[in-house]
């Protein structure tokens, strides 16, 4: 990793304590509890950094290094692209994290960085948001509980019940046995987020005892089989096609179907631009990412006399859909890049430094959906002018504030979809 002769050594008491003030500010191992931390830093070096050092990044898949004293110069080949400083926003993110960015970095005088193993803190990472319980203030009102006592009780019994749209369920019906192969009945099953959400879960219960949750539809497919997917898609749509009982819920679902489906469409045309992503996941993530919204609507339809009003089905939605959706997404053990979708794409204000994830698609679908197609439910959505998350989109070729040429393929994919439930 390093040009010179500069090594870790032996700990001191003083390190101990840099490593510890480290731990609690650098990201992600901040995200570490306390006793996780204190596991992590005693595998933890300091290393001590010369003038002229060069440090590049051969075993960065090994480690999580900081900058904690000094300065860093960053290097495109031979080009200073930059400055990190401790203590500064850049040095609380790891060193080499976005490849792309720099290729070396380069002291103009003594610096001391630490670093944490990246395997180990992956491992507490994910042992800990395995067992997390998450706490959320939320004020309610009777409407509110009304759906959220409905919701509970249906979980704590087991049967928990996503509406297929009206409109949906008649294309899905007439196509999904006559379709050429897997592919094709993926498309078909991500037409609703509904019916794509049962078949997931239906793939995961194969094996319970399993620690690989599925990551997309296809995957889903090839654990149930051609058949019993089938079989299962009869079903589904049968028993949980919504009869809307009244015009808001009706309305609302939709708005919901419409943009969900632009949604994961969009993503998809993102992720095939960004080699480290996949385009199957970045859809079902898109396509998970709000499934609170449809629980709400699925038991709201139950209470057809109590809303009456529009605004009133949107205060519920805006207050419970990101809990529900975590809610969901954790109860159902999916990968952590759709907890992070469900629990993070609405936070328009985020910042990192890191490569753009699946939750970043989300985002910015998102935000390019209410440009293109304003919804007045959805004005406390911010301009993308002053969104750093837009700037680092912008770096990686995603344009916020000129999104016609994603939207036009994420149009042409949608009606080739359209023609393939036609055809079916």
């Amino acid at each position: 990793m390093f040009k010179s002769e500069t090594k870790p050594v032996v700990k001191s008491a003083e390190d101990d304590h840099t490593i510890e003030l480290a731990a609690a500010a650098v990201s992600p191992v901040n995200e570490l509890n306390e006793l996780n931390r204190l596991s992590l830093c005693k595998s933890a070096s300091v290393l001590h950094v010369q003038r002229n050092d060069q440090i590049k990044p051969e075993n960065s898949h090994r480690w999580l290094m900081y900058l904690v004293e000094g300065s860093l110069s960053l290097y495109a080949g031979k080009e200073e692209v930059g400055v990190i400083t401790a203590n500064s926003p850049d040095a609380l993110q790891p060193l080499f994290l976005d490849k792309s960015a720099y290729q070396s970095v380069k002291t103009g005088t003594m610096a001391k960085l630490v670093r944490f193993g990246r395997e180990q803190m992956d491992i507490l990472l994910k042992e800990q948001q395995k067992n997390a319980v998450s706490v959320m203030d939320v004020f309610v009102d009777e409407l509110d509980n009304l759906i959220f006592d409905d919701i509970v009780a249906a979980m704590q019994n087991q049967n928990v019940t996503l509406a297929v749209s009206p409109g949906s369920a008649v294309k899905i019906l007439n196509s999904y046995q006559k379709v050429a192969g897997i592919p094709e009945l993926a498309e078909i099953i991500q037409c609703d987020a509904g019916l794509t959400a049962h078949i997931v879960v239906a793939a995961n219960s194969i094996d319970p005892s399993s620690n690989e949750a599925t990551s997309s539809i296809r995957g889903a497919i090839t654990r149930l089989g051609v058949k019993e997917t089938q079989r299962c898609i009869a079903a589904l749509v049968d028993n949980n096609v919504m009869k809307a009982s009244c015009p808001v819920v009706r309305d609302r679902m939709l708005k919901y179907v419409q943009r969900t489906t632009v949604s994961a469409s969009i993503v998809q045309v993102l992720a095939k631009e960004l080699p480290h992503l996949k385009p199957e996941i970045a859809m079902l993530v898109a396509l998970s990412a709000d499934i609170g919204e449809l629980l709400i609507l699925t038991y709201a339809n139950n209470h057809p006399g109590r809303f009456t009003d529009d605004k009133d089905l949107n205060s519920v939605i805006e207050k419970l859909r990101v809990i529900l959706s975590s809610w969901l997404i954790a109860s159902w053990g999916y990968p952590r890049e759709f907890a992070d979708a469900a629990s993070k794409s609405r936070d328009w204000y985020r910042t990192h430094n890191g490569e753009i994830t699946y939750t970043d698609l989300v985002t910015a679908s998102l935000l390019i959906i209410q440009k293109k197609m304003p919804d007045a439910e959805q004005n406390a959505m911010p301009s993308t002018d002053n969104l750093l998350l837009a700037r680092r989109l912008q770096q990686a070729g995603i344009d916020l504030k000129s999104p016609d040429d994603i939207i036009k393929a994420a149009t042409t994919r949608l009606v080739s979809v359209q023609a393939l439930l036609k055809a079916g």
